[in-house]
């Protein structure tokens, strides 16, 4: 009985902390975007309509493929098929507007695949519907609390920074922050009751995760057309994969299993691939005395 009050405890805060990470997650992307970075992304329609192939085709395609193998765990079959579906994700080690100062339209275009991964995500649930838990309360409800959760604040968001560019830059920033903070406290109240089931995933499920992350980077890259720039863009966005969401559904409508572990531990394996890539670029930078030495 006292285990049953406390996973409940523990599950009950975990979903209210992701709720929040993802609704100030949202007003974050809004408030990094002004409406003058949407309209100059509507000049270049080619760009978005790959992002939209690469994020919620091909990806999704890819997750179903990978899920299907018998090899890959149950648990991390079902989280790979979330994080396949739901596009849109944000960069955790990203604090500006912009990611790696690479092109002005990564922002613009986050918020696109942001606001439709949300509008997919009640999609998403209804189809895991047969192999998850009932849906608790009605349709028209799961469907009021994502319309809340992620496109209200990321269009709240954008009316601020229209209303008050300066203040929308300051503030963006620290709603970075405090969504890490909220995904970071829902992970530790997750990992609480079901770090044990991190057994379950498994070295296999960890690989399988791995390949979704280097096919959808694989899918980016080819789809980012000629330009250097957008090709990494392209890249970074489709490999991030809406977490948020995915975890969020997770917790809903597995509440028993360890598909919300999983989707932690893509987090983690994805955040950890980045930083070391991340390392290696630091590394092949030659110092500036060894820039000096050269040219003597």
């Amino acid at each position: 009985m006292i285990r049953e009050l406390i996973f409940t405890l523990f599950w009950a805060v975990s979903l209210t902390m992701t709720l929040l990470f993802v609704a100030t997650r949202m007003l974050s992307i809004g408030l990094s975007v002004a409406p003058a970075d949407l309209r100059a992304l509507r000049r270049d329609p080619g760009l978005v309509a790959r992002a939209l192939v690469a994020n919620f085709i091909i990806v999704p395609a890819l997750g179903i493929a990978i899920a299907a193998m018998v090899w890959v765990p149950a648990q991390a079959a079902l989280a790979i098929l979330l994080l396949a579906m739901l596009g849109g994700g944000v960069d955790f080690l990203a604090l500006g507007e912009k990611s790696n100062g690479e092109t002005d339209e990564g922002p613009p275009l986050v918020f696109v695949l942001s606001f439709v991964g949300g509008l997919l995500s009640p999609i998403v649930r209804l189809a895991i519907q047969p192999i998850g838990a009932p849906i608790m309360g009605s349709v028209w409800g799961l469907l009021a609390i994502t319309v809340l959760v992620v496109p209200v604040p990321l269009v709240a968001g954008l009316l601020f920074r229209r209303t008050a560019p300066a203040a929308a830059r300051v503030l963006s920033k620290a709603m970075t922050l405090v969504a890490v903070l909220l995904f970071v406290v829902a992970a530790m109240t997750t990992l609480v009751v079901k770090a044990p089931l991190v057994a379950e995933v498994g070295v296999k499920g960890a690989v399988a995760m791995v390949v979704l992350i280097a096919g959808a980077a694989g899918a980016g890259w080819l789809l980012g057309g000629p330009s250097g720039q957008h090709r990494a863009l392209l890249t970074r966005a489709t490999v991030m994969r809406n977490a948020g969401l995915s975890l969020l559904l997770a917790i809903v409508a597995f509440p028993d299993r360890g598909v919300d572990v999983a989707v932690l531990l893509f987090v983690v394996i994805e955040v950890s691939l980045r930083l070391v890539r991340l390392l290696i670029g630091w590394m092949a930078v030659p110092s500036t005395p060894t820039l000096r030495s050269g040219k003597s």
